[in-house]
This record gives C-alpha cells, structure tokens and sequence, in this order.
C-alpha cells in the first residue's frame, strides 16, 4: 500500500542518492542501502507515534508551525554540497531531539547496528531523514491549510501501511520509539499455524469397516490412474533434462537437472495475482516467530510446505511481489518485506536449502537479459547473506528466457515470464 510519507522520502533517498551518500560518509553501498532501508519508515512511524497522545500531537503541531523551513532539498544539495549537507542534518538531529527528548541517541545506534554503517554515520543519516520528512509534513500543512486533528488524521491514515515496512529484524527494538507492539503488526490478523494435519481413520460413532468400503475404489480408481501415467511423467522427464544451466554457489549437491515448474509448482492455482485483492494472516513458524504475509502468496505457500514436513523435493515457488528496479538487479523498497519474511523463514527452518532463478521475457537483447536475470537472482541471494543467512544455503542460475510459465505474446503472458523461482532443494 503507498504512503504519502515514505513515497515522498523514497523520491529524495533514491538509489543514486544513497550512492552519493554512502561515498561521502565512507560507507559500504549495500551497508547504506540497508540503513536508508530501515530509517524511512523507523522515524515515519515515531513522527506518526507522537499523534497517540495529546501531548504528542501539540508538540508536533508546534514543531512544524514555529520552525523556520526551507524548500525541500534536492538529491545535490543532500549530498553535494557538505555544508548544506551538514546543516540539513544537524537541524534534523534537533528536531528530533525537541520532538522526543528522551532517549532519542539510541535511534542512530540501533541503525548502525542493524545496518552495519558507523554511528556517526548514522546520525548524519537520521538528522537528513527527519529533515526532509518535517519539511515535507510542514509544507503540507501549509500549503492544505490543514488543522492540527486533520493532520493527526493524515498521518494515522499512513500508520499501518509505514509500521509494515519496517523491516522485521529492525521493528523488536525499536518499541520505545515508535510504541505499540513491535513483535507483529498492530492490525489484529487472522491467525492460521502451518502445522502437519493429524489423520483419525476411526472417527466416533463409525465402524472400521464402513470406512473400508469407502476407501477401497477410491484406491483402485488411485493406481489405475498412477499406471497410466506413468509412461508421460517419463517422457517429460526426459524431454526437460536434455538442457541443463549452471549452477552457482552450492546450497547442497550440484544440480545436473532442471525442475518442471509445471510438475512442482508450489504456488498453486490460488497464488496470488495481480488482479485478486490481497488478504493478509498471520501465519506462525517454529521458535514462536509469525509472518504477516498475503494468503497464497509465495511466503504463505512456502511456509505450509515447509510445516508439512512430508513434501518432496526439489520444490518450485514463484517468488510474487517481488519487484526490481528497471533494467536493474536493485530490490525495489516495497518489495524489501516480503524478502525479510523470506529471511524469517529460513532462520526458523534451519536446515532448508535453496536454489534461486532468475527468469525474463524473450523480448529485448539476450546479451543483456539473460545476465540480468541471472544479476536479480544474486541481489536476492545477497539481501538473504545480509539478513543472516549462510551462503552455503543459496545457490543461483541464471535461466533467461529458456523456462517459460505463459506465452511472450502478451503484456500479462510477459510479466509472468520476467519473475524469479526460488526451489527448496533440501528440508
């Protein structure tokens, strides 16, 4: 769901602005990105916190109505010209502390401990992150004419939506900043544990032998169907093997053959799609861990394969909702989540290994879209190292155009070619 906030902070904090950052403060790339990542939606969700009490919302609407605002800055004025940059951040920094008073040091230390940038850095970081979002707020408010209850009003519109993108790793310690319950959403959820049905043949009330009666064509009618396809399952096999890509990295032995999306689709016909509206539930992992994740999405199908426990593997998912940049291997911000409860789950199934492939169209040049698919398959790989994954659980190809799931003669048939699969090689 978009967010007039984050939108506006994610146009000034985009992917060349936060190179330009992470060069001017001596910092890692991805290190940045991650910090970037976490900030614009911690400090949203603290400014929006402040409206919970009336005290709060007075000091907000005081803050945006007495400080003295410049127009917002551009992306070179950010990081171009280190006065302007420095001053934009020191006033940030103040408005942070006026707005919150106490503890509010801890903000730049938990981001650099999360994000893996030095505090300084990350107090630069904040201070810029608050500047532009109070002088964002500040031009809304006058600009609309608004009262202090109908900016309240805005800003509790965008709570939900800015609380959701924290990212999962980050929200458990940050309850002090931006209140409520960080171990889950604070939108009550329809809660659904993934766990092995239990079988009772012999229900109350039934003789055995009935349920054998029952039973007994219904097996019949099983391996009459399983003898009659058996000659087809082996012609595909041997059909979808006679082409076979490399595989990097490991995540277990090597990978002679291809998987048959079509054979092991573990999305399902229910998966989720652009033209269904998207349900959320919460759906609980082993260590007391739960996902908000949309039912019958690739998260979703994935964590009730994995509580099953008898599935066999390799397994195909469809990686949904997972969106790049274009003509770029970069992870798009909307799509960071649903990657840390992919992270989530592999850090509650311990053992569970992984392929991911990467998957274009057949438009376009070859010389260019089959590298990037393989590229958009490694950002994937990286942002799970980062999380805490091991590496030696990841593996990645690069497929190109060579697997496609619908026609290339349509826009829709397209989109659905241009996706990544990720394939449980081990439980």
């Amino acid at each position: 769901m978009a967010t007039l906030l984050l939108d506006h902070l994610r146009s000034v904090f985009t992917g060349p602005a936060i190179n330009d950052l992470a060069r001017i403060t001596g910092e890692d790339i991805a290190h940045t990105q991650k910090a970037i990542d976490g900030l614009l939606p911690a400090i949203t969700a603290g400014v929006i916190n402040q409206i919970a009490t009336s005290e709060g919302a007075t000091k907000l609407n005081s803050l945006l109505t007495t400080t003295s605002f410049s127009t917002d800055p551009s992306v070179n004025q950010l990081v171009g010209q280190d006065e302007h940059r420095q001053k934009a951040a020191a006033s940030g920094n103040r408005l942070l502390q006026q707005l919150f008073t106490d503890r509010v040091e801890r903000l730049p230390e938990v981001i650099a401990s999360h994000s893996g940038i030095n505090t300084s850095s990350a107090s630069t970081i904040t201070g810029l992150v608050m500047s532009v979002l109070m002088g964002f707020l500040h031009r809304e408010l006058t600009t609309q004419n608004l009262t202090g209850s109908q900016l309240a009003s805005m800003l509790r519109g965008d709570s939900e939506s800015v609380r959701s993108a924290i990212p999962a790793a980050l929200l458990p310690l940050l309850g002090w900043f931006i209140g409520g319950d960080t171990t889950r959403l604070a939108t009550p959820l329809r809660t659904e544990t993934v766990s092995q049905p239990i079988r009772n043949d012999q229900a109350a009330g039934t003789p055995w032998w009935r349920w054998l009666l029952y039973l007994l064509p219904m097996l019949l009618l099983f391996l009459l169907l399983r003898n009659c396809g058996k000659g087809d399952n082996k012609a595909t096999t041997t059909t979808d093997t006679t082409t076979t890509a490399p595989v990097n990295n490991g995540a277990g032995a090597a990978v002679t053959a291809d998987t048959v999306a079509s054979d092991l689709d573990g999305n399902g016909p229910d998966s989720v799609s652009l033209n269904k509206p998207e349900v959320r539930v919460g759906v609980d992992l082993p260590g007391g861990r739960q996902l908000n994740v949309a039912e019958n999405s690739f998260n979703y199908s994935l964590a009730r394969f994995l509580a099953a426990k008898n599935g066999k593997t390799p397994k195909v998912f469809t990686f949904d909702n997972l969106t790049f940049d274009t003509n770029s291997a970069r992870i798009t911000d909307k799509a960071r989540t649903n990657v840390d409860d992919l992270i989530q789950i592999m850090q509650a199934y311990p053992t569970l290994a992984i392929r991911i492939e990467g998957n274009t169209d057949s438009t376009g040049d070859d010389a260019i879209n089959d590298p990037l698919s393989g590229e958009r398959a490694e950002a994937v790989k990286e942002a799970l190292i980062k999380g805490g994954i091991s590496a030696d659980r990841i593996a990645t190809r690069e497929r190109g155009d060579s697997k496609p799931v619908a026609s290339n003669a349509t826009p829709d048939g397209r989109e659905k070619n241009r996706r990544i699969d990720v394939i449980v090689t081990k439980m």
